[in-house]
């Protein structure tokens, strides 16, 4: 396996989280998965536990980042769908088992097949 380059690593994770500010945006599909998770957003302890989960996210998306750049230099295409897919199937199973609606569920998978697809692109270009 090459190098994999930090430079797409770093502009895939900031990208990935700009793409969720705007996903996650009231007026794309924030407000109806804030409903569907039953997430008060006005909630006074919402700013602390939203640091918390976006802390986590960044590791998680840095780690994806990466892994998917070594995928795309080795061209590994079928085991980028594989990952992708299982983590996303994963997230909309977890979803459905904390009981939110199906549309919250699947918001969360379809959103890192997008994030994913977004990564992958860059990976290319840089």
């Amino acid at each position: 396996m090459s190098e994999v380059s930090w430079l797409a690593v770093i502009v895939a994770t900031v990208l990935s989280f700009m793409l969720g500010g705007l996903w996650y945006s009231p007026r794309v599909f924030g407000a109806r998965w804030a409903e569907g998770c039953g997430v008060d957003l006005e909630s006074e302890d919402a700013g602390k536990h939203a640091v918390k989960a976006l802390s986590v996210q960044f590791v998680s998306t840095l780690l994806l980042a990466w892994l998917l750049g070594a995928m795309v230099d080795a061209g590994e295409w079928l085991m980028i769908a594989v990952t992708v897919s299982v983590v996303a199937v994963i997230l909309i199973s977890a979803g459905l088992f904390h009981r939110n609606s199906h549309f919250a569920a699947v918001i969360e998978g379809v959103f890192v097949v997008v994030m994913s697809a977004v990564m992958v692109v860059v990976h290319l270009v840089l």
